[in-house]
């Protein structure tokens, strides 16, 4: 008799952490708590290509025949996996071949055709009822083989729709690459003659003009930086998100960020404080990635609370995992806007205490950072009492 073909059945929130184990041949996650993030079970290669994966689940309700790599101690197992949603969370099954055909499609069809389902309950009937009389069931065969079908005639309609939308999506990204050159070029020209005006007439204009070349020298600015966020996420959505992992402290990093905002917390008179836990806090991580959603949560907090209020800077180890937390006084975020801050231009009409200027962006950026690294980012609020935003990344080179 050939040997069962391993499988791997989980079910993952819509936020890609595993919550559930149903089947574990492998034993890959025996021994590890839940929730524990999708992306951790693969190699550190393709774990941005998990968080596309979920994305697709989350479009489309479906994912068909993703291959990935599973890190299992020392070896490597490949895996193909299908996915599809039930209820509010993910059916994610994975086999390290296409046996076990009728397992497979129950799991399947259960969350992608509907139409099936009377069909899989008949097929559990007339399986029970063959296991018990030990005869072959050739009704039980037919129907196989046109659930075989219809599964290949789906995938194939899918596999269109994906190509199609993978054009459209890197003909996106192309023109958005062109056009964000075009514009910075000359918005380069517009930054350099403004600064050069401020220069040249220093002395020689009123305060009225010399505003006007404040506020265009500060636009410039502003519109650079929303040039880079857009095709930080551009690049990020079309699954170009290379990370430079490296060993790095980040009790140090996130000091340095505090100490990049308390300038703006000063000025705005928000008290700015740092809390870590350990002195040092090593993890595997990209540097640049990682400060940039550091900066990202502090600006944020100082940028949406009052004069007098306190925004706290938390960092401990929590596991195998880093926690960091971000907590201000500020005024807090509506119940019904929760559900979108993360998404691109989700708080983009949003201002900041002293009117600041918000793209919308940098939320959606920090998210696919900190699940690229196999991590996890939410927030808690309530409207008028502040708002904490949290954040977990794997340490793996544990504490030093």
């Amino acid at each position: 008799m050939a040997r069962e073909s391993p499988f791997l059945i989980v079910i993952c929130d819509r936020r890609g952490w595993i919550t559930r184990v149903l089947r574990d041949d492998l034993q890959s996650l025996e021994s590890l708590p839940l929730p524990r993030p999708f992306s951790s079970v693969v190699v550190p290669e393709e774990r941005i290509k998990t968080v596309n994966f979920f994305q697709e689940l989350r479009d489309n309700g479906v994912a068909l025949d993703w291959e990935f790599n599973l890190s299992l101690g020392e070896n490597i197992e490949t895996f193909h996996f299908y996915a599809g949603a039930v209820a509010e969370n993910f059916l994610v099954v994975g086999a390290a071949s296409h046996h076990q055909v009728l397992t497979l499609y129950r799991e399947l069809f259960r969350f992608r055709k509907e139409a099936l389902d009377a069909v899989l309950e008949s097929i559990g009937a007339q399986l029970a009822r063959a296991r018990e009389s030990g005869e072959r069931d050739s009704e039980l065969y037919d129907q196989l083989t046109r659930m075989n079908n219809e599964l290949t005639n789906m995938q194939r309609e899918l596999a269109k729709k994906n190509a199609a939308l993978q054009r459209m999506n890197e003909e996106k990204n192309r023109m958005m690459g062109i056009l964000a050159h075009d514009l910075r070029n000359a918005l380069s020209t517009l930054m350099l003659a403004t600064s050069a005006l401020q220069s040249l007439l220093q002395e020689r204009v009123g305060e009225t003009e010399a505003s006007l070349l404040e506020t265009l020298a500060h636009q410039g600015k502003f519109m650079a930086s929303l040039l880079d966020t857009v095709l930080d996420l551009s690049a990020m959505e079309s699954g170009r998100l290379p990370l430079k992992v490296e060993k790095t402290d980040l009790v140090l990093l996130a000091k340095r960020s505090v100490e990049l905002n308390r300038i703006p917390a000063r000025v705005k008179g928000v008290e700015l404080a740092f809390h870590p836990v350990e002195s040092s806090l090593i993890a595997e991580v990209d540097p640049v990635k990682m400060e940039q959603v550091l900066n990202n949560l502090i600006h944020n907090a100082v940028k949406y609370s009052d004069p007098g209020n306190k925004v706290e800077v938390r960092i401990h180890p929590s596991g195998d995992l880093a926690h960091v937390c971000v907590q201000d006084e500020g005024r807090g975020i509506r119940r019904e806007d929760m559900e979108k801050i993360f998404e691109p231009f989700g708080t983009a009409s949003e201002r900041g205490t002293a009117g600041e200027k918000s793209t919308g962006l940098g939320l959606a950026i920090a998210r696919r950072v900190v699940e690229a690294h196999g991590g996890r980012i939410w927030a808690e609020s309530e409207p008028g009492k502040g708002s904490t935003f949290h954040f977990t990344v794997p340490l793996r080179a544990g504490k030093e």
